[in-house]
């Protein structure tokens, strides 16, 4: 909403045309935009906030999760060099023995690309279980802000609420099939040493390099979801604090050490400065009816 759009429906008000729930449901909408513009505002500028005394905590502890991401991130393409180097090898390997017991190789193949295709599935029901999270934080806002705001439609907060069951009711199913998908690849990964030691009674002398990168392959796998699952938690603990630094920057965007520090991203500030004005006024809006 405009200011000139504010002054429009102030002038219809004075008329009987009211429009409470449109204000309402702007207001909640614009709200959840104009905290999506704060956290990206937050990602943006928050290297140039060391100075902003109000900030400092924030700052710090950003500077902190930046240099464990980097860890992090080298532990993950550790990971997939070694595995990458494992799987080469066990290729290297097939190759030289493909004459001999060619079925037990066979079986041994399909074996493991079973396991990788659980560990695809793991890593994508992962992903979809922070989804579901992230979905369900902003419907958890929006019905707070319907709340806070003493909505009369109740259809839109119970409408909140059956999503709220439905993505908690999700967010459980994905829970039960994420511990499934780890039980089938445990049981499949206990496989692997008996069928190693068949295809070595056939490869004398090979048994040490095919059980290592078998081993090499099945570790750098599990390593990679770890360290993956680690660097989504620390994610999350970031976007937290780019939202409340991006928070800060648009409640104090004339501040000259708030506008320094947004100098290169201007046009992100002053839209979330917009958008708090928006939800403002349609929030004044409703106020003028209920008083």
């Amino acid at each position: 909403m405009t200011r000139s759009r504010y002054a429009i429906a102030v002038l219809l008000q004075s008329f009987g045309v009211v429009r409470k729930n449109r204000r309402l449901t702007d207001a909640a909408f614009e709200m959840h935009l104009m905290q999506d513009g704060e956290e990206i505002l937050g990602a943006f500028c928050w290297p140039s906030i060391e100075e902003i005394e109000e900030l400092s905590m924030e700052y710090w502890n950003l500077r902190k999760l930046e240099r464990e991401e980097t860890a992090l991130s080298e532990k993950v393409n550790k990971a997939e060099r070694t595995l990458f180097n494992a799987q080469t090898e066990r290729a290297s390997l097939v190759d030289r023995s493909k004459d001999i017991g060619q079925e037990l190789f066979q079986q041994r193949d399909d074996l493991f690309e079973k396991i990788e295709k659980l560990n695809i599935e793991r890593d994508d029901l992962m992903t979809e279980a922070q989804q579901i999270k992230r979905k369900h934080s902003a419907l958890k806002m929006k019905a707070k802000v319907l709340k806070e705001e003493e909505s009369k439609d109740q259809k839109k907060i119970d409408e909140c609420r059956k999503s709220l069951a439905e993505l908690r009711g999700r967010f459980t199913e994905s829970k039960e099939q994420l511990i499934e998908t780890n039980d089938k690849i445990d049981s499949l990964e206990e496989k692997l040493p008996k069928l190693q030691e068949e295809i070595s009674e056939k490869l004398k002398g090979s048994k040490g390099e095919a059980t290592e990168a078998f081993a090499q392959i099945s570790k750098a796998n599990r390593d990679i979801t770890k360290f993956q699952a680690e660097l989504g938690l620390l994610h999350e603990e970031q976007a937290k604090i780019f939202r409340e630094v991006g928070r800060f920057l648009n409640l104090n965007s004339n501040r000259e050490d708030c506008k320094a520090a947004c100098k290169d991203h201007r046009g992100i500030q002053e839209q979330t400065r917009l958008l708090s004005e928006s939800v403002q006024w349609n929030r004044d809006l409703v106020e003028r009816v209920t008083k």
